[in-house]
């Protein structure tokens, strides 16, 4: 009996096997390349900040102490039935350029403006209904509303997507928010997010519960001064790009790494790093005669600043029992801002107008 046919049959069934295989791979391989679909939704921007709450909701506990809420935020929650701690799973952020504050007595001011997608469990129809109270106007995009909330003196605009998924801008230019709802709606081909994401999200550790990519400059173009604690200020080269992580490993490991446009810009800023690092530690100790907490020591021990070519590199690692300690001693009154005071203001105007 001649064997080949079935030869033949199984070569073709192990090539099938190993391009199925293949195939397999490579999608897991892109979507582990992938930034998370909130942040690639965000519109171009000077930093991108994403928070997963999901995962980090297990250190919540830590104080053990009941979070005690304003009783504006209990309003927030009765009549939304959002509970921010609870119920947000994720987090991206759009740090946007400084836009007029809305001040009529200093015009000059100028704030730093946000785009944000919030993922997580809520009552649409209560949030609708919610939006619909607060809002000046709502405007409809492409099916969507967008409700029109006036707040300090500026529009802040919001656009429930999905069941899930919120998207937020407080920015002047309506572009930002039309833009993460095309985006969403777009989702059967992806975006690849703004450039900060798309250029350096492959820098992020993988594993990562929060990042951050930060290239912040001043209106003159020149690199921002981090205000630092006891007045000191740290000012990071211009065109400086900054990628920051959090992510669970035993403990918590912190990783931020400067990108500058030069090795004699990355060993300034190495130096910078180490002395203030010096400075601050020698205060903590002088602070604590009686020699400092175990795990704060831990901490600083583990704090390490390199150059490596064009990069400045931080790393440390935050003992559980350190973050435990910055938990309780937290003060007692935890309430997340999510402009609970504004409700009533536009509710009690439209009353009036009736």
């Amino acid at each position: 009996m001649d064997s080949s046919p079935q030869r033949r049959r199984t070569i073709w069934v192990s090539l099938g096997v190993v391009i199925l295989l293949s195939a397999i791979g490579a999608a897991i391989y892109f979507r582990a390349q992938s930034a998370p679909a909130a942040a690639r939704l965000l519109p171009e921007n000077d930093a991108v900040i994403y928070v997963n709450l999901g995962t980090m909701r297990a250190f919540s506990d830590f104080g053990g102490k009941p979070i005690v809420h304003e009783p504006e935020y209990e309003d927030f929650v009765r009549d939304t039935g959002f509970q921010l701690e609870r119920d947000l799973n994720e987090a991206a952020i759009a740090v946007h350029a400084p836009e007029p504050a809305g001040d009529p007595l200093h015009p000059e001011t100028k704030e730093r403006r946000f785009s944000q997608v919030l993922i997580g469990r809520f009552d649409q129809t209560k949030v609708t209904h919610f939006l619909h109270k607060l809002a000046s106007d709502v405007e409809r995009y492409r099916e969507t509303d967008v409700f029109l909330i006036l707040h300090d003196g500026r529009k802040v605009r919001v656009a429930i997507l999905s069941a899930d998924t919120v998207a937020v801008s407080n920015t002047a230019d309506p572009a930002n928010i039309k833009g993460m709802i095309d985006r969403f709606r777009q989702s059967a081909l992806p975006s690849r997010g703004p450039v900060l994401v798309r250029e350096y999200y492959k820098q992020v550790p993988l594993g990562s519960s929060a990042w951050a990519v930060l290239r912040l400059t001043n209106p003159d173009g020149q690199s921002v001064t981090l205000p630092l604690p006891n007045g000191i200020g740290f000012t990071l080269p211009k065109d400086t790009v900054t990628v920051a992580s959090l992510r669970y490993l035993g403990s918590i490991h912190f990783k931020a790494e400067a990108f500058t446009s030069s090795e004699a810009d990355a060993k300034k800023l190495t130096d910078s790093a180490s002395n203030f690092l010096t400075l601050f530690h020698s205060i903590e100790v002088s602070a604590d005669p009686s020699g400092a907490d175990k795990d704060v020591k831990t901490f600083f021990d583990s704090i390490k600043v390199e150059q490596n070519g064009t990069r400045s590199v931080l790393q440390a690692d935050l003992p559980l029992g350190f973050i435990k300690k910055l938990v309780s001693e937290a003060p007692e009154t935890a309430a997340p801002k999510v402009s609970a005071s504004p409700p009533n203001k536009p509710a009690e105007k439209k009353a009036k107008k009736k």
